[in-house]
């Protein structure tokens, strides 16, 4: 369970197969640190949204962010949104010691120190969705508790849409077939596999077969 919620894996192997490379571990840190950059440029614009909203009052009565549930729940995304600026700026700075050869070297002499590895590198992700989640609770708030009956239809609407959206892309994508395995012990992509291998075992008989059976 917890190398899944650190890596949306059931296990390490993956990375293992990784580091195995030649220039492994240089690479995957290069690219984690890309991905950080961007996104440190989204956690702004969660900062930024959270900061307008806590500084600016209603401009409709009828839905008002600055009730108590809603506000508690904006303040506490600003407070994670600068904690999450804070860890990726800490995960930049430091980010070039951990694509040296030596570090890896000292951390695979322990799984301890590994495991802590890896927890370092996705507090940012997880606190970035934290941040997320309570700017869009605050929103879904403001708009179920709001006095006007069409906030209250546009924003289940609009949530519902979401919602269908979301699983849509999580169904098809690798995250849903690793979630699969884990909780159920079974890999649909491996049974998917398997069938389209036998799809075209059969597609190529087809042909030998029409070969041997017409005229010489």
């Amino acid at each position: 369970m917890m190398c899944f919620c650190l890596t949306l894996h059931s296990n390490l192997d993956f990375m293992w197969e990784i580091f195995r490379e030649r220039d492994g571990w240089e690479h995957f840190h290069t690219l984690y640190l890309a991905q950080i950059h961007q996104l440190s440029t989204v956690q702004g614009l969660v900062l930024t949204t959270v900061a307008v909203f806590i500084s600016t009052p209603p401009p409709l009565k009828q839905i008002d962010y600055a009730d108590d549930v809603p506000y508690t729940l904006l303040s506490e995304s600003l407070v994670f949104a600068l904690f999450g600026l804070l860890s990726q700026l800490y995960i930049s700075v430091v980010g070039q010691s951990y694509q040296k050869q030596k570090t890896f070297k000292a951390l695979k002499r322990s799984r301890w120190l590994f495991l802590c590895h890896i927890i370092i590198l996705s507090i940012p992700v997880y606190i970035f969705g934290i941040s997320l989640l309570l700017l869009i609770f605050a929103i879904s708030v403001t708009g179920f508790l709001s006095s006007s009956t069409s906030a209250q239809v546009f924003t289940g609407a609009t949530f519902a849409l979401l919602v269908m959206c979301m699983l849509a892309s999580i169904i098809p994508s690798p995250f849903y077939s690793r979630l699969h395995k884990m909780l159920w012990g079974t890999d649909n992509d491996h049974d998917h596999d398997e069938d389209d291998e036998d799809d075209e075992d059969k597609l190529d008989k087809e042909p030998s077969e029409k070969e041997t059976g017409s005229p010489a």
